[in-house]
């Protein structure tokens, strides 16, 4: 069991994340932006987190910026489905550098507990 931040504007998206996490074992705690979103992160230390890269005033890549900051190493999956002006895999190069995981909206169940599980992997063995 992993505490996971989820970031993302989409009511939708953070419902079927949350369940999708949620059934695999995991808690997730659920931020509507970027602003929340980095608060919690400053208060508290999670496991993971899942971000989605477009988002009004601070976006995902605030957040890959923040987190990239903390001195210890915290997995994050940038997700997105593209939005004005950008298509889902401009947003997602954007993310390449600094992201430990991508997904393109819409993604599975499978897809999504896979990256986790392989991410917290790697995490807990140092790898």
């Amino acid at each position: 069991m992993a505490e996971i931040l989820l970031i993302d504007d989409m009511c939708g998206v953070r419902r079927a994340v949350t369940s999708m996490l949620g059934r695999a074992g995991h808690v997730v705690t659920v931020s509507e932006n970027g602003t929340d979103g980095l608060a919690m992160l400053r208060q508290r230390r999670f496991d993971l987190v899942v971000t989605d890269m477009l988002m009004p005033g601070a976006d995902g890549k605030d957040v890959l910026n923040y987190v990239r900051e903390l001195p210890s190493r915290m997995p994050v999956i940038a997700i997105s489905g593209g939005g004005v002006g950008m298509t889902a895999d401009g947003a997602l190069r954007l993310a390449r550098v600094k992201a430990d995981g991508l997904l393109e909206k819409p993604f599975t169940r499978e897809e999504l507990t896979k990256m986790v599980d392989r991410l917290l992997g790697n995490y807990a063995t140092g790898a």
